[in-house]
């Protein structure tokens, strides 16, 4: 009996292990046809820059052309897949059975996030491009996170970008992490994470899933805000895990006094 079990559990984990695997070829497959939608219109433009001649900054001009091309194409057809792709949805879910779909769309999401960041071109030009306009208002609506705040490039980690919802005037400090899933003895957990207006993230921090910030918080550097901690408006949090310091509603009004 024993055995059997042993059996049933090996079996379980080795089919895990290959619905990974099967996960990663999707993933790079998704990768080679944002790489050829990248690189076709950037191979056109080099082909029919006979004007550069033999200049030296033509030629320049001609191969930065060609790499904007081809992040532009990249980014597009990651936005098509996005589209494609069902978006997570928050709740609890095992990892067997009716919730087997549901978690393939989650990890077919974070194959999306790995592509918009791990490439090697995205610290350059694909972290500015998606910020700004044209792109920067499709990737805010689409891809996420959901605020017009806006971050110097990729310094900030949003692990489900679609989940994060953030306000106005939101400081994010370097390295900082927001997930909105976990994993636990239960299974999976999915939740938005939800930050209000004029908040600071220190540095390095890590918030995890559920969480909720209220307008005017301060979270401190290196912080653990655990899942579903509710912080309220204009409190200072911090530590790891991350605890109330002290309410800054009363130091936010005597500065204002002091300031003619």
């Amino acid at each position: 009996m024993v055995e059997q079990e042993t059996t049933a559990a090996s079996r379980e984990v080795s089919r895990r292990d290959q619905g990974k695997r099967i996960l990663l070829v999707l993933g790079l497959v998704m990768q080679l046809i944002m790489c050829a939608a990248g690189l076709w219109p950037a191979a056109w433009v080099m082909l029919h820059g006979q004007w550069a001649g033999s200049s030296p900054a033509r030629w320049t001009l001609l191969i930065l052309a060609a790499v904007l091309v081809f992040n532009y194409g990249y980014l597009l057809a990651l936005l098509v897949f996005r589209w494609l792709i069902p978006r997570p949805r928050p709740g609890q879910y095992t990892m067997s059975g009716a919730d087997l779909p549901a978690l393939l769309a989650f990890m077919l999401n974070v194959s999306l996030v790995k592509a918009r960041h791990d490439p090697p071109w995205a610290a350059m030009f694909s972290s500015v491009l998606a910020n700004v306009p044209p792109l920067g208002p499709f990737f805010r609506r689409w891809f996420g996170p959901h605020t017009t705040s806006a971050t110097l490039g990729d310094t900030v980690r949003f692990l489900d970008p679609t989940l994060v919802e953030a306000g106005r005037n939101v400081q994010f400090g370097f390295d900082c992490t927001i997930i909105c899933h976990h994993f636990d003895n239960r299974g999976m957990t999915i939740a938005k994470v939800r930050i209000g207006d004029n908040v600071v993230v220190g540095g390095q921090s890590l918030l995890m899933a559920g969480v909720e910030v209220g307008e005017g918080a301060v979270i401190g550097a290196r912080s653990t805000v655990m899942p579903f901690t509710h912080i309220g408006p204009h409190e200072f949090w911090a530590g790891s895990p991350a605890r109330k310091v002290k309410d800054l509603a009363g130091e936010s009004a005597e500065v204002s006094r002091r300031i003619p």
